[in-house]
């Protein structure tokens, strides 16, 4: 079961690294664009869970301990994605996507140690260790680039990677420790977050539909990649250490430049097969 984890979080690696990359078009339109991304995927989620509740042959069971939970989890989700809003509009996804990813699951091992008492063998340190060493030989070839290494991208980098291990240990949290259905966990957290987004940017709704029509493919895309990613990442907790589904999860910038390479024939380094050696071994490492 624990190779069916690391499948379940490389999907994921991969639809997160997709959405990431759509949200840069986005992050110019503020809060409101947020706002409109959030009651799409809202309507969308909730048809898809009406659908598999009927498939199953019952519905969801609403209980405060559902909607408490799913506040606090939409509360740092909200957080997450309003500090990459923010820092993708002074800088570039290269500057922050690398560092964030690495270093999140280092902070997710530690606290599934002490929230979930998720101990890692040597071998599955060596795995997450190993991951993070893959993404940041992707931050060294950014860096090599630019020629300087910027302190507020890394600030920035740094309390993106701790909101991320702050979700995952908690979501995890939820779904392992609690028993909460994933799909209807999150489900809930689509319309509590619409309540959220709703009153943070309020006054702002005709700019929200604006933004809405204007970049209406990339609001598209995000509302169908962002619950994929995490619903895929919830899953992948029933069947595997919350430190390692974290780990996978952040090697999704290692897939994606490989892709590049090969896909699109943008020019691979030694930098790129060194970070694609590295997070195959990780991965390894963990399941073996």
């Amino acid at each position: 079961m624990l190779l069916l984890g690391v499948v379940l979080a490389l999907g994921s690696a991969i639809a997160h690294a997709a959405w990431n990359t759509a949200s840069k078009t986005i992050a110019p339109a503020g809060r409101p664009a947020l706002w409109a991304v959030a009651i799409v995927e809202s309507c969308l989620v909730v048809t898809v869970t009406a659908v598999v509740m009927i498939v199953r042959g019952h519905g969801i069971a609403v209980s405060w301990e559902l909607l408490l939970l799913s506040l606090g989890s939409t509360a740092m989700h909200a957080l997450t994605m309003g500090l990459v809003q923010v820092a993708y509009q002074d800088f570039d996804v290269s500057q922050i996507y690398p560092l964030s990813r690495g270093l999140a699951p280092v902070v997710v091992a530690l606290t599934g140690m002490v929230v979930l008492g998720q101990w890692l063998s040597w071998a599955q340190w060596v795995g997450v260790l190993l991951m993070a060493a893959a993404v940041g030989a992707l931050l060294f070839e950014t860096v090599r680039t630019r020629g300087s290494l910027q302190a507020k991208p890394l600030l920035w980098s740094a309390c993106i990677a701790v909101s991320i291990a702050g979700y995952t240990t908690y979501d995890g949290w939820v779904v392992v420790e609690r028993g909460l259905d994933p799909i209807a966990y999150y489900a809930v957290g689509t319309v509590i977050q619409v309540v959220l987004w709703s009153v943070i940017v309020h006054g702002k709704y005709a700019e929200g539909l604006r933004q809405a029509r204007i970049h209406a493919r990339t609001v598209a895309v995000l509302a169908v990649l962002i619950p994929t990613s995490y619903v895929l990442s919830l899953y992948a907790t029933l069947h595997a250490p919350v430190s390692l589904v974290a780990a996978v999860r952040s090697s999704s910038l290692i897939w994606v430049a490989l892709a590049a390479a090969l896909v699109l024939r943008e020019p691979i380094g030694r930098v790129r097969i060194a970070a694609t050696v590295l997070a195959a071994a990780a991965v390894v490492a963990m399941v073996v």
